[in-house]
């Protein structure tokens, strides 16, 4: 009975899905657009700009040129750059809390999906200053007009410059929970590749990884599309041909903007599609224990797939033949088991370790329930996975 709820659930929210508002943002793309901002800021008549970012981006220097673009137009603006990484209910709140002090017209969130999830979820506390973050759980609980947000990305994994998604963290309850609407999508996305130059190897793997599994877990889930296994496969092409580079050689360029793409595609998938058990487990751990989000799905992405088993063949097999893994006759297990191992290959050439460390046998039990209430009944994937289900996946992680 339980299954069956939970696939009557996403039927009708994939049939819900086609009468919502999906305007994609305006895309800006290429080198330096960054400094196409004070543009869009006198077509759009906006005054009084917030910057939302991070220490290590400030104090990198990343925005030292678009700040005197904004001096040379005498445009007022102002820096709000304390940002981690897994943003608090409190530190979304101080964020609300200075924007109105500002007085300001539009947000312009430059970072990695901390900061882009952090400014969006300011714009529902901006909106409904009387009302919890938490009452926004879930999906579509906004359902109105935000503050202007322009996102520009300066790492290629999130995609949340292009989904309906922000997720924030509550330490004290130690849960992760994700606020999903259309109300979310930012305005306009900037993806200036010389923006990722000085991003280090370790999380350029990680979050190039994190792309990746949006994009395969858009591309299994049964609520697709047409469009979104056409984004799914364009964003596995770009990765399969531009991560390694990225990796090695941070200061190529091409290779940068590919991922820069590649994640965008696979935030457009996935914000339709959605993600599936690798995420649901990922946020568990992250909640618990702060591991990179990147890192955790990028360990425990083959090994779920492997777990899907037969029902996943068919689409992985698909993925396989869009990057030619094996020779188009070979049938679909093995196709499959291509596509995973290539996966697998992925993680050892980018340093990404096979397990996990510090998961608490103890803890295992409510890491496996916060995952299954995260992904039931919400998550159309391809096997619905019971808690047991993911406590056996953590045993296979666990080091």
């Amino acid at each position: 009975m339980t299954e069956l709820f939970n696939r009557l659930y996403q039927k009708s929210l994939y049939a819900t899905s086609f009468l919502l508002n999906w305007d994609e943002p305006i895309l800006h793309s290429g080198s330096d657009s960054i400094l196409s901002l004070p543009d869009i800021f006198k077509d759009s008549h906006y005054q009084r700009i917030f910057l939302v970012t991070d220490k290590g981006i400030q104090n990198a220097g990343l925005l030292d040129v678009l700040e005197k673009k904004l001096q040379d137009k005498s445009l007022s603006y102002t820096v709000f750059d304390d940002i981690k990484a897994n943003p608090t209910i409190d530190t979304i709140e101080r964020l609300a809390i200075a924007y109105n002090h500002f007085n300001a017209d539009v947000m312009v969130a430059i970072g990695g999906g901390s900061v882009i999830d952090a400014s969006k979820s300011a714009g529902i506390i901006i909106k409904n200053p009387k009302k919890a973050l938490y009452d926004f759980k879930g999906l579509l609980k906004v359902r109105q007009t935000l503050p202007p947000l322009i996102a520009v990305p300066t790492t290629s994994g999130t995609g949340s410059e292009a989904t309906i998604a922000a997720v924030v963290s509550n330490p004290e309850s130690k849960e992760k929970f994700a606020i999903m609407d259309p109300a979310l999508i930012p305005k306009y996305a900037v993806l200036d590749p010389k923006l990722l130059k000085s991003l280090p190897p370790q999380l350029t793997a990680e979050t190039g990884m994190d792309a990746l599994t949006h994009a395969i877990e858009a591309y299994i889930n049964k609520n697709t599309t047409a469009q979104t296994r056409q984004l799914s496969q364009e964003a596995i092409q770009l990765i399969y041909s531009n991560l390694k580079q990225s990796y090695s050689d941070g200061d190529d360029l091409t290779a940068r903007e590919n991922m820069l793409l590649a994640s965008y595609k696979a935030g457009q998938a996935f914000t339709r599609a959605y993600v599936g058990n690798v995420h649901a487990l990922s946020h568990a751990l992250t909640a618990f224990y702060g591991c990179p989000h990147g890192r955790t799905n990028a360990t425990l992405l083959p090994i779920t797939l492997r777990y899907y088993g037969r029902s996943v063949h068919q689409k992985l097999a698909e993925l396989s033949d869009c990057i030619a893994l094996t020779n188009p006759l070979v049938d679909n297990s093995k196709k499959a088991e291509a596509f995973i191992s290539w996966i697998e290959k992925m993680n050892r050439l980018l340093a990404i370790p096979q397990k996990i460390e510090g998961i608490q046998i103890g803890d295992r039990e409510k890491l496996a329930t916060h995952a299954e209430k995260e992904a039931n009944p919400l998550y159309p994937v391809p096997t619905i996975f019971s808690t047991a289900d993911f406590k056996e996946l953590l045993n296979k992680v666990a080091s």
